[in-house]
């Protein structure tokens, strides 16, 4: 029977993790290599909040050398999941073993073969294209561990964002193989209550908006 992974499964999740579990681990990727036209940098950290799920934040770095809008994810698993086990707000497009999902939302060209190597990647399309505001400059959302350890779950992830430099015409592509883990226990915030009442308002709407594609 196929799992379906949705929005109340995961507040479930987030609402176990702050009531029972006050210990996570977390990975962080950090050193990226650029491979587009502007540099960007970001900071990457996952966390295995112990609730059936990796949590999952990428924000460009406050001393980035640019700023831009974050358009695409990407990302290689050491195990397999389907398009129903990502949940996130921002997210509008879930590519499978793909690296276009068109709108500007690729990582073909140098450095696709750090994803293509691997058995399981995926692409995520962040936000719309052609926005002239409102950029999104971090977002989260979480994937689906099902019992895997978070210490090898990944093996590479990219960060794809538009309307980079001083006129805006600019364009980044960041790939990290380098992962950091840290197995030390850190808190779990508080302020995870109010991701959940936020999510219980996401649940329709998100997953209405988000489609996925087979390659």
């Amino acid at each position: 029977m196929k799992k379906n992974y949705s929005y109340a499964a995961m507040l479930t999740g987030l609402l176990m993790a702050a009531s029972g579990a006050t210990n996570a681990a977390s990975v962080l990727f950090t050193a990226f290599d650029q491979y587009g036209s502007d540099p960007v940098d970001y900071v990457v950290s996952i966390d295995d909040l112990t609730a059936g799920f990796f949590n999952v934040n990428v924000k460009i770095a406050e001393n980035s050398p640019n700023q831009g809008d974050i358009r695409g994810i990407a990302f290689a698993l050491n195990y397999e999941i389907t398009a129903d086990d990502i949940s996130g707000s921002d997210i509008t497009k879930i590519g499978l073993n793909t690296l276009n999902n068109k709108d500007g939302n690729n990582f073909n060209g140098q450095g696709s073969g750090l994803f293509t190597g691997e058995n399981n990647y995926f692409l995520l399309s962040i936000g719309s294209a052609g926005s002239s505001s409102g950029f999104i400059t971090s977002t989260n959302f979480a994937i689906a561990s099902l019992g895997n350890s978070l210490e090898n779950a990944f093996s590479v992830f990219g960060v794809r964002s538009q309307s980079v430099g001083p006129n805006g015409s600019g364009s980044s592509k960041d790939i990290s193989t380098t992962v950091t883990f840290d197995g030390a226990p850190v808190p779990v915030p508080s302020a995870v209550w109010f991701m959940g009442s936020s999510l219980i308002g996401l649940m329709g709407f998100s997953r209405k908006a988000k489609t996925s594609v087979q390659a």
